[in-house]
């Protein structure tokens, strides 16, 4: 019995393990959020500019979430920045300085789709 016990312990622990390593949530989010980054960085005007912007800093928030669920800290802090960025792109009263946001959250959301992928491995 107590034997069967110490099994089911384990595997729970295992199972447990390989489940907070799954990162693939992050990584479909991150790669969403620069997408939209990127969009919104070479955008012609301020509103489309803010529209991705808007959507960016959206995955990037779910990205930061899926990174705490996984227990991938780097894609959680990078997502983190990245989402900062991005709303401060969408915030923006001029072009110049949402497309300057938008970038800087575009490399945000690629570095969390590595880190993401790399805690997946």
């Amino acid at each position: 019995m107590k034997k069967l016990l110490g099994i089911i312990i384990l595997s729970l622990i295992l199972s447990n393990h390989s489940y907070a390593g799954d990162c693939s949530g992050c990584m479909s989010e991150a790669y969403d959020a620069y997408r939209d980054a990127r969009k919104a960085y070479r955008a012609n005007s301020l509103s489309d500019c803010q529209r991705y912007s808007k959507r960016a800093y959206r995955h990037l928030s779910y990205a930061e979430s899926e990174a705490s669920s996984c227990g991938c800290s780097n894609a959680e802090y990078e997502a983190y920045d990245g989402y900062r960025d991005a709303r401060k792109a969408y915030r923006s009263n001029s072009l110049s300085d949402c497309q300057r946001y938008a970038k800087k959250a575009y490399r945000h959301a690629s570095y969390t789709e590595d880190y993401a992928n790399s805690c997946s491995n």
